[in-house]
């Protein structure tokens, strides 16, 4: 179940859940970015499931019809 979740939330939600880090030389000229995945965090309640890229941002809130 949280499978399907996930794939629904990396398909319709992708730019939530990339990182994009930034690496500069010594003046500060950007030389690389690199770009990481983040794992969703999903939390299934009694009407709804939430969905964090970390544990302290706010959720997306989906309806269990996704299912």
């Amino acid at each position: 179940m949280e499978e399907k979740i996930r794939e629904y939330v990396l398909k319709n939600y992708k730019n939530h859940f990339i990182k994009r880090k930034v690496l500069r030389d010594s003046r500060g000229h950007i030389t690389k970015t690199t770009i990481q995945e983040v794992d969703p965090i999903i939390t299934i309640k009694k009407t709804h499931i939430e969905v964090q890229n970390n544990k302290d941002a706010s959720p997306i809130i989906l309806s269990k019809d996704i299912l």
